[in-house]
């Protein structure tokens, strides 16, 4: 697992970067971590069971807005799903396959793919 790094396509109005990594049940969490962390150092994942042994990712951060002061936010991720950060708006998110075909481009050391 490798946090990845996703541009926005040319024909979107925002540029922006996004990083991921992809939730995978019974997999280290350190990628999914470290694109918490992006949102903050405080930031912190765990995985959830309920009762019926479905599991979900949890992510924790403090978001900053405006000049109030910080507040907890939070973000699910089903198994099979990226924990997403937005660099422009500084938050993190849900995304899944499709949301990246559509409106972003995988970056790679070689360029845009």
């Amino acid at each position: 697992m490798t946090v990845q790094r996703y541009r926005r396509k040319p024909e979107q109005e925002d540029r922006e970067d996004n990083f991921a990594a992809r939730y995978e049940v019974g997999k280290p969490l350190d990628d999914l971590r470290a694109v918490a962390r992006m949102a903050g150092d405080e930031a912190e994942v765990t995985e959830v069971v309920f009762p019926s042994g479905k599991r979900v990712l949890l992510a924790w951060w403090l978001r900053y807005a405006d000049l109030k002061p910080p507040e907890p936010d939070y973000a699910t991720v089903e198994a099979g799903n990226y924990l997403a950060y937005s660099s422009r708006n500084s938050f993190l998110y849900e995304a899944d396959d499709g949301d990246w075909r559509q409106f972003y481009d995988r970056v790679t050391e070689d360029g845009v793919s």
